[in-house]
């Protein structure tokens, strides 16, 4: 589907649902906690919406496999709280949901939109309808 900074990650929101129901009738439906789920840009902009699309997408697609299908999803982390290294891409790749500014010796993080996004969908416990318009 759609373009990542990495050349490597493509966002598919529908496969993470199809490879959990794979994971429920291959393995007898397992505890699963999905970790490092996120995408990558190379601008580091605060206004992210690929981020945020990507969240909202695959979030609710994780809650699909879990309230429709019957997947056993027990935890979920995004990728990451803040930009890194990337290994082999240095800090060009950024997946934080806030901004680290490595020129500055004091690293200051400055909180992106996918983590108000991101704090709204925890505070709410979900998504509300009226405030998927807001992002």
């Amino acid at each position: 589907c759609c373009r990542t900074g990495s050349e490597w990650l493509k966002l598919y929101p529908q496969g993470i649902r199809k490879l959990l129901n794979y994971i429920k009738d291959r393995y007898g439906n397992p505890e699963v906690i999905i970790t490092e789920n996120g995408s990558s840009d190379r601008a580091g902009n605060l206004d992210d919406a690929l981020r945020i699309y990507q969240l909202k997408h695959y979030i609710n697609n994780i809650l699909k496999a879990v309230l429709l299908d019957g997947c056993n999803v027990i935890g979920y982390t995004a990728w990451s709280l803040m930009d890194n290294l990337e290994w082999m891409a240095g800090y060009s790749e950024k997946f934080g949901l806030h901004f680290v500014d490595f020129d500055d010796p004091q690293r200051p993080r400055t909180p992106k939109a996918s983590s108000r996004f991101f704090r709204q969908l925890i505070r709410d416990n979900g998504f509300i309808e009226e405030n998927l318009c807001e992002y």
